[in-house]
């Protein structure tokens, strides 16, 4: 898991990838799964709107190379960012 140590950064593409890291962390490590609601509005507290989307990541891996954790970091955004679409579709679909 991301420890935060910020080696990642800065993104040349604007993202906020240990806020990212760090909020997918919270909610799997959480003691009760959050709500798919709540998860979102986590996700929005966590990491301002323009710095959260990883289709923004090129996948130049300027940042996985810093990464001290072997972290595969435009991997895992994308997986962030298909799970948060995911449940915004859910939340639309209410």
């Amino acid at each position: 898991p991301c420890n935060s140590c910020n080696y990642c950064m800065p993104c040349p593409y604007g993202l906020d990838i240990p806020s990212i890291l760090t909020f997918r962390n919270d909610v799997i490590t959480s003691e009760r799964t959050p709500s798919t609601r709540e998860t979102l509005e986590m996700y929005a507290r966590a990491v301002p709107e323009k710095l959260r989307r990883a289709e923004r990541c090129t996948g130049c891996d300027r940042c996985k190379m810093h990464c001290p954790q072997s972290i595969d970091i435009s991997k895992e955004l994308a997986m962030i960012d298909k799970w948060v679409d995911e449940m915004i579709d859910e939340e639309v679909a209410r």
